[in-house]
């Protein structure tokens, strides 16, 4: 019998970590972050955190200065939660640029380039 546990809890970590990055960090560089997707392990040890730019059509290249900053403030954002959340363990925060947007896109732009 599967448990959706970690859906449950992946939707709560989305909200928590949306309300997190967009009303605690004053950081300029994450001002445009949007959470896109939040994936946790079964065992609930790991939350991969998936992230889009507003705004700006960007690779992976140019989210790298993103992605290092958050990566630096997945402990706050850990501890921030653990004390919002009663859970016994809060999972690791992984955070993952969200490729499926540019992917979309680009396929977007091949479709209307046939017709």
């Amino acid at each position: 019998m599967s448990s959706n546990r970690p859906e449950k809890i992946a939707d709560l970590l989305k909200k928590e970590v949306s309300i997190i990055l967009s009303q605690e960090v004053r950081d300029p560089r994450l001002h445009n972050i949007n959470i896109t997707a939040v994936k946790v392990t079964d065992d609930i040890s790991i939350a991969y955190v998936y992230y889009t730019i507003i705004g700006k059509s960007i690779n992976i290249k140019e989210s790298k200065i993103e992605n290092d900053v958050l990566i630096k403030l997945s402990g706050m954002v850990r501890s921030k939660i653990s004390k919002l959340i009663k859970m016994r363990r809060v999972p690791k925060i992984i955070f993952k640029f969200d490729e499926s947007i540019e992917y979309s896109e680009n396929i977007e732009k091949l479709l209307k380039n046939i017709n």
